[in-house]
């Protein structure tokens, strides 16, 4: 209790008759003296009694009495708050439900504690103040113990138990999923543990925990990911399930030495997720269909291009899900297998074991492949044997980090590969970035100034148009935005094209003869999606380049 609440508990106390206001110098020395608190000190003393000054703390803090009946209390309560943090806080959990957790204590709580216990708890707290008897029973009622018994021998008076870092833990994961969150950060820094989101492509800010979660609450994590606990110097990688309404998401646990600790990231498959559909990724109808006719050919390669995060992988699983039949057989070779999916043979590289692509991809190639997804083509000897399994034909998918559709091609090129190949095998590039969406929920109508027309590229500034945003709402947290789409740019490979490639054509002059023969660009395709209202034109600018 801070010396503004004694004094204030002492006034209200003095009102009883017991002792005079203008004893509390005299009072409070006799206390200090003791070594112990004024109202305890006058407890002692017979001055007053535990009701009275818990009805005075309670009228001094502005808070409610209650009343405790430790008999009255449901067992259940003690899975509110761990045993450790009751016992040590001295907090009575009386009170659970619709997302609302009653409390009692014996005084006012510390701001950091009753942080740690709303975030623990993951429910909205209500504080009530009780007599420090009635507590100590209901403690030993609820847990077997009582808040004046020793800790246990080694333990800071500050430090979380493993109780506390699973009841975290599960927070966090419950809070990331119900937001559909893609990723989780969980950051050390030199004062506390930031915790960041990463939403719709974007980190937010989720909350901030005492620095001494931290050990206790990334151990829980190796744990759960099988990973080795005592090794905190070299990155590692794992995983586990997580269950959440009824459904398992798969959780990919990374984890990173940094100046202050560990850091990780979790990234959150979601069931849902693994149900993607071609023909809910944002085609444009030509675009779909002009897509569907290159994924279903007999043979040739496919690719699909952007940096990391543009969603390239779910438009992978989406194509080979559209192409999946009973008589096909589908080989894959991933690093690492994002999705699992019934009825397709998935292999991990593994490069401890020296199973790279090039290596997976030559044994894959005498399973009797009809359709073949390498994740992603990173050298050379990969891209070859990609493209000759195109050439003898197989169906291959597969992924490359350019900028563009067109860059694609010049990129084999730079790798190596000889013109013939590439222009005789690749038969379409997709290139793709992922745009926020609208939120349906705030979505309101307005009309552009001018000056936005003409900066994002569109003719006749002055013309009337109507665009939408998000006004921010609770069900996109305030930023406008609930979801993502995918902008498309699609190429499909003829013989002019091909022509380019055989003669190492420049990319600018390969993009120029695709953008003649119909390809809409990135920024075209945003532009679009920004006339009919699915996303802003802000967020066009911020994702696509200027052709």
């Amino acid at each position: 209790m801070d010396a503004k609440l004694e004094r204030a508990v002492f006034r209200i106390l003095a009102k009883g008759g017991a002792f005079a206001e203008s004893e509390y110098p005299a009072l409070a020395a006799a206390a200090r003296r003791a070594r112990r608190p004024l109202a305890e000190h006058l407890l002692a003393e017979g001055k007053t009694n535990e009701s009275d000054v818990a009805l005075a703390i309670a009228e001094a803090s502005g808070l409610e009495f209650e009343e405790l009946d430790p008999g009255a209390l449901a067992a259940e309560l003690s899975k509110e708050v761990p045993a450790a943090m009751a016992l040590r806080s001295g907090v009575v959990p009386v009170l659970a439900n619709n997302g609302s957790l009653s409390i009692v204590a014996a005084e006012p709580l510390a701001g950091t504690v009753l942080e740690n216990l709303r975030r623990i708890s993951n429910k909205r707290l209500t504080l009530r103040i009780g007599t420090r008897t009635a507590i100590a029973d209901a403690l030993k009622a609820l847990y077997g113990q009582g808040p004046d018994e020793p800790r246990r021998e080694g333990q800071a008076e500050d430090e979380p138990d493993a109780a506390s870092a699973v009841a975290l833990l599960d927070s966090l994961l419950n809070d990331a999923a119900q937001q559909q969150a893609s990723d989780i950060h969980i950051e050390p820094e030199e004062a506390h543990l930031r915790v960041r989101l990463r939403v719709d492509g974007m980190l937010r800010e989720h909350n901030s925990y005492p620095k001494s979660i931290v050990p206790a609450l990334v151990s829980r994590v190796k744990v759960l990911a099988k990973l080795n606990i005592a090794e905190k110097r070299s990155p590692q990688d794992g995983g586990f399930y997580f269950p959440f309404n009824g459904e398992n998401i798969d959780l990919r646990i990374s984890t990173l030495p940094s100046l202050f600790g560990e850091k990780v990231v979790i990234r959150l498959l979601t069931p849902k997720s693994r149900n993607i559909s071609l023909d809910t990724l944002g085609l444009e109808p030509e675009q779909f269909e002009q897509f569907k006719t290159l994924i279903t050919r007999p043979h040739g390669i496919i690719l699909i291009t952007g940096p990391t995060g543009s969603g390239k992988s779910t438009t992978l699983y989406a194509a080979l899900l559209m192409v999946k039949t009973a008589a096909v057989n589908i080989t894959t070779v991933e690093d690492p297998i994002e999705y699992q999916i019934d009825g397709i043979t998935q292999t991990q590289v593994d490069h401890a074991e020296k199973l790279t692509f090039a290596k997976a991809l030559r044994a894959m190639l005498r399973q009797d492949p009809d359709v073949i997804m390498v994740g992603e083509v990173r050298d050379r000897e990969t891209a070859d044997i990609a493209l000759r399994a195109a050439l003898t034909g197989h169906l291959v998918f597969s992924t490359l980090h350019t900028n563009d559709a067109t860059g694609a091609l010049t990129r084999l090129l730079d790798m190596g590969c000889e013109p013939y190949l590439v222009s005789s095998s690749v038969c379409g590039v997709l290139a793709q970035r992922l745009l926020r969406v609208i939120c349906p929920a705030c979505k309101e109508p307005y009309t552009p100034a001018p000056e936005m027309v003409k900066r994002i590229g569109l003719p006749d500034p002055e013309a009337p148009r109507t665009w939408y945003r998000g006004r921010g709402c609770s069900r996109c947290h305030q930023t406008g935005f609930r979801g993502r789409i995918g902008t498309f740019e699609l190429v499909g490979i003829d013989d002019d094209i091909r022509q380019q490639v055989v003669e190492r054509a420049p990319t600018d002059q390969i993009r120029r003869l695709a953008i003649a023969k119909g390809m809409r660009t990135l920024r075209q395709d945003a532009l679009l999606k920004v006339e009919k209202g699915v996303t802003t034109p802000e967020e066009a600018l911020r994702v696509t380049t200027l052709d």
